[in-house]
């Protein structure tokens, strides 16, 4: 029998009380007359991690980061909608890829913002396929993705897998005639050929390495933010969660002996959400059976939890003036409307 993963504790009724798994609605849309909201998809695959000789699981990934993101309190104003998984079948990546692409042409225009669970990093390809098809694109003079990763994703191999897909958006963004940039924090040096770094010059990737990332560093890497988002017009976030330490995201294919800590990974996604110019992110590589003590899906969902927060320019949950207070009665109003 399949079980929900939007279960969590309830501590009593009303807004105050509330948790993620309170204000997620599985299976429906948008309505017209609610404000645009959150959106969340899973991509189901770990097929591009097998194809880069990585180690298999990825594909359980959407429902046990949706199980941690429920636990987690909801600080936000209005119903989150799952609007379920699209899963590799068949070894068929592509086709997925190609699904997804159309699932979520559908679903970024109906609201605010779009997470998509994954899922190896291939899910960043069905999630820029979505993006590309929805026309978002359509009016931005330049975007690009900012990505949390220990690893360029910008190989040149025969066959797409997980490693392909920023070097598969920039062909695509060519022919398409737009102006695409890719900017990577917490590159590990250990684990990237010198090709990488030649693919990633030419290319024009800015980039970060994982000594650069660290808590004495803080002040640079806000700086480096800041010129990225600066330039762009729109902001696909990727977070790859082998970029954090090993101790801190045990229950990846490859853990970082160093990493980027949680609270820089944090500092990093606020900035880019308090932006107003992201649209979509994705939270990728995590597989469950490795996961000591389910670390990894909760520091993936503490920063999927932070990136809304901010996205949404919610106060604090202790600000205690008018501004909260109007979350939450916008709060009440949507779980009564809802029947929650």
């Amino acid at each position: 029998m399949e079980t929900t993963p939007w279960m969590g504790r309830d501590e009593g009724p009303g807004a105050v009380h509330t948790r993620w798994h309170h204000m997620v609605y599985a299976g429906q849309v948008q309505r017209q007359h609610e404000p645009k909201g959150l959106a969340i998809c899973g991509f189901a695959s770990h097929e591009g991690t097998i194809r880069d000789q990585g180690r298999p699981g990825a594909n359980k990934g959407p429902y046990n980061l949706r199980h941690a993101l429920a636990q987690l309190a909801f600080h936000g104003g209005q119903i989150v909608h799952d609007r379920g998984d699209v899963t590799v079948t068949d070894h068929d990546m592509e086709s997925a890829q190609a699904a997804a692409g159309k699932k979520l042409a559908d679903i970024i225009p109906e609201h605010r913002m779009t997470v998509l669970l994954g899922g190896g990093h291939e899910t960043t390809y069905a999630g820029y396929l979505g993006l590309a098809a929805s026309g978002a694109l359509d009016s931005a003079k330049t975007w690009g993705v900012i990505s949390l990763d220990a690893h360029f994703a910008m190989r040149n191999t025969p066959k797409p897998s997980e490693v392909t897909c920023v070097r598969q958006i920039f062909a695509d963004e060519k022919k398409a005639g737009r102006d695409f940039h890719y900017s990577v924090l917490g590159i590990n040096t250990a684990d990237n050929v010198r090709a990488q770094f030649e693919h990633a010059i030419n290319f024009g990737a800015s980039y970060l390495k994982d000594t650069e990332c660290q808590e004495t560093k803080s002040a640079d890497v806000a700086a480096f933010v800041a010129e990225q988002i600066a330039g762009l017009d729109l902001i696909y976030l990727s977070l790859d969660l082998d970029v954090l330490p090993g101790y801190q995201a045990p229950g990846v294919s490859v853990p970082s002996s160093l990493g980027v800590p949680l609270i820089i990974a944090e500092e990093v996604v606020t900035q880019v959400a308090q932006s107003g110019k992201l649209l979509m992110m994705d939270v990728v590589g995590l597989i469950p059976e490795l996961d000591l003590d389910d670390r990894t899906a909760r520091a993936g969902a503490r920063l999927i939890e932070r990136a809304t927060l901010e996205a949404f320019n919610r106060p604090s949950p202790d600000a205690g003036n008018q501004e909260e207070l109007d979350v939450l009665a916008q709060r009440e109003e949507a779980l009564h409307s809802r029947g929650l």
